[in-house]
């Protein structure tokens, strides 16, 4: 007695990739306002690090010295980064820092904002005032923001050479 054969070109993972053929094109995911802001963390420490960092990835410390690879190192805050005002402030208030100063060291305030003075005398103080004042970021602030550092970091590594990777 002959079997009866069965289509089984037809399985479930091809009928799967079929219906990913003919699907529509995925919108732009939505997110919370929690992981917009983590995103922009992410990027503006990217920002800081590689923008500190030589060809090769090799950048210094802003309290201790050490050279290290952006890999290895951190962007650390003078003004902490539940002050919203300041908490992107590249400019003024976030360097690179090793982890040691600014995890272990509690990001050698004192040491970062005697550095940030000799950049320019009172920037700290500043800072500081700043920081205390309130700010709240929209949805579109947030993707504005992450956006720019995104752009910023695409446009460092090609100057760069390099490839810079997600965390």
């Amino acid at each position: 007695m002959k079997r009866k054969q069965s289509n089984h070109a037809d399985s479930k993972s091809s009928k799967l990739l079929k219906k990913k053929a003919k699907g529509k094109p995925r919108a732009e995911k939505k997110y919370t306002h929690a992981q917009m802001k983590k995103k922009v963390d992410e990027w503006c420490s990217k920002y800081v690090r590689w923008s500190s960092a030589d060809e090769d990835g090799i950048a210094r410390c802003y309290t201790c010295g050490k050279e290290d690879h952006v890999s290895k190192l951190q962007a650390g805050h003078f003004a902490s980064r539940r002050y919203m005002n300041t908490r992107w402030d590249h400019e003024w208030n976030i360097r690179t820092q090793c982890i040691s100063c600014n995890l272990y060291s509690q990001g050698e305030q004192w040491i970062f904002g005697q550095a940030l003075d000799k950049e320019q005398p009172g920037v700290s103080s500043e800072v500081m005032l700043r920081a205390k004042q309130l700010k709240k970021f929209g949805m579109p602030e947030l993707r504005k923001m992450y956006e720019w550092y995104k752009e910023r970091c695409e446009e460092m590594a090609k100057k760069k050479r390099v490839r810079i990777k997600k965390f």
